[in-house]
């Protein structure tokens, strides 16, 4: 291993180690660079591959010639067009087939012991561990496949093939062993290949993907043909080289699995650190101290929750307080939880004196023994059907008969129909006819439905007229109480632990209806039941940004590591090329050059949210004034920019190619916006792009992308014109103040930017730092858009 290759991995250790999915792919690059020959250095000494390839030859001539094996089937020799990459001194390009025999046979005697392998038995991923079963071998030598200690086997049906099963066979009963016919397996019969080496090859990631691509079959039976098996192109280093690199490849992923196991506990620690301060959170003893919950909520928000499983946690957490009435403060002046009750129990003689409903069974009190914690003053502890008529679907028979493809027919309510993600059910995918709905039960907007069975007590709320089957619990709330906050009682941690412990059944657990309008639930004033309804919006709110803060940073440390390891695993041969920008001469057309730079910032933020026009001529600026790509762009200072106006070219010449699509919609605001929608003609010239970056610049530019993905339009359009006159500023010879950064983009770009406050301008010049995005006076330097002049 050279020293470039030495420095990079060590680089690439760290880099991995901050990234979620870093060490699965830093596993992939060291294999990549083993089979490139850049992990363990060459030695001329040496017997090249080509000389053991000639070994082998006469060795086969001589065993077909003495009769233990058959003439080989001759495979192609590997083209120039076929290879991939340049291999180093010493190595060659060879055919699997050609080096060993592809799925042997063994000869042994009936009463030998074997080892029986079925697939669940090899184990997936980089581990290369293979456990069996002993059995004579008169068992299992017919139906199937055949291997011997020392034989690599490699899975080759989907997913198996594509889960990395494979393994050298080792410590047979008598060195032998069949097993699942979903097997192709390698013998290693020319002591060609350390069978190890190959196994390696077989589990880099780049290869399974490179070879699924080729299976053949029907979706979820596609198999790796034994042609292709048998023909695929191996590099091939000397055996004593293969050994080295064997060694180096173990070396390198024990380090891999320190990290792991180093991110698991650094990840279980966070864990433990984030349950500790939620239980202090929860366990506050004097229900007036929700101040001090607020301000744990405030304090910790950013600092705690940089894992999704901490957000989902502190999801639970906001309902928890509020139902324990922490999350916001009480009035004393306001009518407290009995007097509601009071109005809820007038409302249900009303309804039964008018025949509107039944007299419901009457239900005990709540007694202290049954409380589970103690309530601020104004609420108070009551049984939920108290407040609720609560009863079970029920199902027509045969149900098939009832169903109807009448548009007038009624909702048909299943588990089916419910908003994903959501809480509103909207819409029914089947009708059921009216008539004879007697063992039905009907609901109506407004009721919520429970599920009854497996996810069971989730809460739904209707939006519609239906019946339901008996999957379903319906819940009827009192008018009285406020929808949202029973639907937030519902869905919090306390009542689904309370649906757990009382539900039953000897294979699916069951809702009773009976326990559950048994269950005692905490009820606030209404007043305060719209209070905790707007607080848990506001911190959900928070949450989601949270969820998305994290995913945009996981794809940021995605998209860089994979930028440069995509750049170190590349030959070193472009080494000079990479560390210079492409210059006129390389790019040839300039012209086609800045096109297929557009092209590539389309195709990887089209799909972003608010990403348009506008926050595409930002990005094509800053891809020069900032990462330094040649564009030979002359921004304007205009109400949008800075913009140069060969975007409006660059849309014309992408329809006319097919790129992409450009759409105009208006906005709620009134105001117009152009978007693109990617057409598969524009991977070509992305991929041109690609080529055509160094991977410094691709790095950086990807880096560029991903920072503004999520930005809204005008948040991208600020960032720009901070960066426009800052540079502007060094370009000049100015070394800015934060002041004069923004005043002159307020009162000398254009008289729109005034709409931009000081002070919002100055925590995106904190945010331009804080991510690095700092000018260094790089052209272009923007000019004021020209203007009519009316005074003669």
């Amino acid at each position: 291993m050279n020293k470039h290759t030495a420095e990079l991995l060590e680089k690439h250790f760290d880099t991995a180690f901050a990234s979620p999915d870093g060490i699965k792919k830093l596993r992939e690059l060291i294999l990549t660079l083993a089979m490139q020959g850049r992990l363990v250095p060459q030695d001329s000494k040496e017997q090249p591959a080509s000389e053991l390839l000639q070994e082998i030859e006469a060795e086969k001539q001589r065993l077909v010639k003495e009769g233990k094996i058959k003439k080989p089937k001759p495979l192609p020799s590997v083209t120039e067009e076929e290879k991939p990459y340049a291999l180093p001194q010493g190595w060659v390009w060879v055919r699997l087939g050609n080096i060993g025999l592809i799925n042997p046979r063994n000869n042994a005697d009936d009463d030998m012991p074997a080892g029986f392998v079925p697939m669940p038995f090899i184990q997936e991923g980089y581990s290369e561990f293979h456990s069996f079963e002993e059995r004579p071998w008169n068992e299992i030598k017919k139906g199937y496949t055949h291997f011997a200690d020392g034989d690599v086997g490699m899975a080759k049906i989907t997913p198996c093939f594509e889960n990395a099963k494979s393994c050298v066979f080792s410590n047979l009963p008598s060195g032998i062993g069949a097993g699942t016919t979903e097997l192709h397996i390698f013998r290693n019969a020319f002591r060609a290949v350390d069978p190890r080496y190959l196994l390696f090859f077989l589990k880099n990631p780049k290869f399974i993907s490179e070879t699924a691509e080729k299976m053949t079959g029907s979706a979820g039976q596609k198999r790796v043909p034994t042609p292709l098996f048998a023909e695929l192109k191996l590099p091939l280093p000397p055996i004593s080289e293969q050994h080295r690199i064997v060694a180096k490849i173990d070396e390198l992923m024990a380090r891999c699995d320190e990290l792991e196991k180093l991110r698991t506990a650094q990840q279980g620690a966070r864990l433990t650190v984030h349950a500790a301060a939620i239980k202090q959170l929860l366990n506050i003893a004097k229900p007036d101290q929700h101040q001090r919950a607020q301000a744990f909520l405030a304090e910790h928000f950013s600092e705690l929750y940089t894992v999704k499983e901490n957000v989902a946690e502190l999801r639970k957490a906001i309902l928890q307080l509020a139902v324990m009435g922490k999350l916001v403060p009480q009035n004393p002046d306001e009518q407290p939880a009995s007097e509601l009750l009071k109005e809820i129990e007038a409302e249900k003689q009303r309804l039964v004196k008018e025949g509107k409903i039944k007299k419901p069974k009457p239900l005990p009190p709540v007694t202290e023994e049954e409380k589970p914690y103690s309530l601020p003053q104004g609420w108070e502890w009551v049984r939920f059907g108290n407040i609720a008529a609560i009863e079970r679907g029920g199902s027509p028979r045969p149900i098939k008969a009832f169903l109807t493809n009448d548009p007038d027919g009624l909702n048909w309510i299943k588990i089916g129909d419910t908003e994903q993600g959501g809480k509103y059910i909207v819409s029914t995918h089947e009708k059921i006819r009216r008539e004879g709905l007697s063992k039905t039960r009907m609901v109506y907007p407004g009721d919520f439905l429970l599920t009854n069975s497996m996810s069971f007590g989730r809460p739904y709320i209707t939006k519609i007229e239906g019946c339901i089957h008996d999957g379903w619990l319906r819940i009827s709330p009192s008018d009285a109480l406020e929808k949202d906050y029973l639907y937030q009682l519902l869905s919090s941690s306390f009542v689904k632990k309370a649906f757990e412990a009382s539900a039953a059944g000897a294979v699916v657990l069951n809702l009773n209806s009976e326990k559950v309008r048994e269950l005692a639930i905490p009820l606030p004033s209404s007043e305060e039941q719209l209070r905790i309804v707007a607080k848990i919006d506001e911190l959900m709110i928070l949450c989601n940004s949270l969820d998305q803060q994290i995913d945009v940073a996981i794809s940021k440390q995605a998209a860089l590591l994979n930028a440069l390891m995509l750049a170190k695993s590349k030959d070193d041969t472009t080494k000079e090329t990479q560390q210079t920008s492409p210059s006129k001469a390389r790019v040839i057309d300039l012209a086609t050059y800045r096109t297929s730079i557009g092209c590539y910032a389309i195709n990887k933020l089209a799909t972003a949210q608010y990403f348009g026009r506008t926050a595409a001529a930002k990005v094509m600026y800053l891809a020069q004034a900032h990462i330094g790509l040649d564009l030979d762009l002359k921004p304007e200072r205009e109400a949008a920019g800075p913009l140069d106006t060969w975007i409006y070219d660059f849309e014309r010449q992408g329809q006319d190619k097919r790129w992409f699509e450009v759409n105009e919609k208006t906005l709620a605001n009134g105001r117009k916006k152009t978007e693109y929608r990617c057409l598969p003609a524009l991977s070509e010239p992305a991929a041109k792009a690609e080529a055509q970056m160094t991977p410094g610049q691709k790095t950086e530019f990807d880096r560029l992308i991903y920072t503004l993905a999520d930005k809204k339009t005008e948040e991208v359009e600020i960032i720009a014109t901070l960066f426009a006159v800052w540079n502007d500023f060094l370009i000049d010879g100015v070394q800015p103040t934060d002041e004069q950064i923004i005043s002159d983009v307020r009162e000398n770009w254009h008289e729109r930017k005034a709409r931009f406050t000081p002070a919002e301008l100055g925590r995106w010049l904190d945010w331009l730092r804080r991510e690095n995005m700092i000018p260094q006076g790089l052209p272009p330097r923007t000019v004021q858009q020209s203007r009519l002049n009316l005074d003669g």
